[in-house]
């Protein structure tokens, strides 16, 4: 059985995109984000609202970010199927 960092690295490989760690660290923030608006706003658990607030976070992102990582992700977030 892989250890959490072990899967972290193991993820991070498969990715094959530099840019691993800002798109975990969007997700999770998502993820962090929904959790409070449950308890604390009564909201319901959906998957389609955690996605559509992780597009959203990412489209942020790239507002801000070097034409670079614009670059390496415009292709990857023009391919998300869910």
């Amino acid at each position: 059985m892989l250890s959490i960092a072990e899967m972290v690295l193991q993820a991070r490989q498969l990715f094959g995109l530099p840019s691993f760690r800002e798109i975990a660290l969007i997700a999770s923030w998502c993820i962090w984000t929904h959790g409070n608006s449950i308890i604390f706003d009564g909201a319901s658990i959906s998957i389609e609202r955690w996605k559509c607030s992780f597009k959203d976070e990412i489209g942020l992102v790239l507002h801000r970010a070097k034409p670079s990582l614009k670059q390496e992700l415009d292709p990857w977030i023009c391919n998300l199927t869910f």
